[in-house]
């Protein structure tokens, strides 16, 4: 009588046993004997402000990210705040769109100078976005959350402190990136590709950043007038040079850099040796007394290193007359400068 009973409680405990087998774990997740999910959900932008528990059998699967809210006035100017990943914090983002505007419009990414001034560069650009029906993107990394040159034309990719690198999610050269592929995802934009400018300390942002990360999706870039530069070589240590740099550069980035259609240009008239925003450090002045003469050996020196290793050379440099430092003025020249290559798919300085 004992054994039959034991036999009576072994079976209804196996019968328990594989019913909750078939069960949704206590989290919501499926048990491992459920097949999880093969797709992910849709994403709308590059980052998110939320967490949320994802369950177990989907742990890998990114968490679906905020959307981006534009707010466009009735002349075409607006602006959006995009999430930075990790935080509750925003990016400022400026923006203008012609008269109709739509996805397929081209969009130049624009990069402040030193007073990351984005409303008034965004407001530069208006007349000729109108012109030449451009769509502008000037994103403001404000002082607070990227302080000094470390966080703006340094990339933000070291701690000023510190200098550890920092994750590559609060690197302002990704953060341009991450943008346009937002734009893209929202259906803003179905270009693959975007221009980018940048003046002065946005020049210094624009070269480090193509150095450092040589990026697919910028179809061409116009620099100009930067107070001083990372040369493509490592007899410099960084920031003046490649030596030591946080991201290695290799032969091959160096390559996909030359080869970039980018057009360096400076002012005849931006030869102050005493401008107070000049920097002044013996590593700058080796590289000329003043920003005409930087500009001409900094495009000097990497077509040399071009030519030394065997590299494509795809670079144009001018040297704009009766033109100072200014940024509304290189602004309207860099318009008609992109307008040209949407055309023929060249610059012609």
């Amino acid at each position: 009588m004992i054994r039959v009973l034991r036999c009576v409680v072994l079976l209804l405990m196996f019968s328990a046993t594989a019913k909750a087998d078939n069960l949704p774990a206590a989290d919501g997740s499926a048990s491992a004997a459920v097949p999880a999910p093969t797709t992910a959900p849709a994403v709308s932008a590059p980052a998110t402000t939320e967490v949320t528990k994802t369950p177990p059998a989907e742990a890998t699967t990114p968490p679906k990210p905020s959307a981006i809210v534009f707010k466009t006035q009735a002349d075409g100017s607006g602006s959006f705040h995009f999430p930075l990943t990790g935080s509750k914090k925003f990016l400022e983002v400026f923006t203008y769109q012609p008269a109709g505007s739509d996805a397929t419009t081209p969009v130049i990414m624009v990069m402040t100078g030193v007073d990351r001034n984005a409303s008034t560069y965004r407001n530069d650009w208006i007349k000729v976005a109108d012109q030449y029906h451009f769509r502008i993107i000037v994103p403001r990394f404000d002082e607070q959350d990227f302080p000094g040159s470390y966080g703006y034309n340094l990339g933000n990719i070291q701690d000023a402190k510190t200098h550890r690198r920092l994750p590559k999610s609060q690197w302002s050269f990704a953060l341009v990136n991450d943008i346009f592929d937002a734009l893209r995802q929202q259906g803003v934009t179905s270009q693959s590709q975007y221009y980018l400018f940048g003046n002065s300390a946005g020049c210094q942002f624009v070269h480090r950043m193509l150095t450092l990360l040589p990026q697919p999706e910028v179809k061409a870039a116009i620099c100009a007038a930067a107070g001083w530069w990372t040369l493509p070589d490592t007899d410099q240590r960084w920031p003046y040079g490649l030596r030591e740099s946080p991201v290695k550069v290799t032969q091959s980035q160096l390559g996909d850099y030359f080869s970039k259609p980018i057009l360096f240009t400076v002012g005849a008239n931006d030869d102050d040796p005493e401008n107070r925003l000049l920097r002044h450090s013996k590593q700058a002045m080796a590289q000329g007394a003043n920003r005409l003469e930087r500009a001409e050996n900094y495009f000097t020196i990497s077509q040399q290193q071009a030519e030394l290793n065997n590299l494509p050379f795809n670079w144009h440099f001018v040297v704009l007359p009766d033109i100072g430092h200014s940024g509304s003025k290189m602004s309207a020249y860099a318009a008609g400068q992109f307008s040209h290559f949407e055309q023929q798919h060249e610059f012609n300085p």
